[in-house]
């Protein structure tokens, strides 16, 4: 999914298909950069509203993506 700057996803409601045809919607609570990862992907953390679990997904991974609202701090 290149294109998006998925640090800026922190804190925001998305939506999100993958390319196995998964779907997660809830707040992004994780980053990790390309440079800390092993292989060098850009990697997000989900909490899902479906089952209330932490899901990571790699950017390769993400099919598409849609922001649905910003969350307030």
């Amino acid at each position: 999914m290149k294109g998006k700057n998925l640090e800026d996803l922190l804190d925001k409601k998305v939506q999100i298909k993958t390319y196995t045809e998964n779907e997660y919607i809830g707040k992004v609570t994780g980053y990790v950069p390309a440079e800390d990862n092993d292989p060098e992907v850009e990697e997000i953390g989900i909490l899902n509203e479906k089952d209330n679990k932490n899901y990571s997904l790699f950017e390769s991974e993400i099919k598409s993506l849609k922001i649905l609202e910003n969350s307030e701090k």
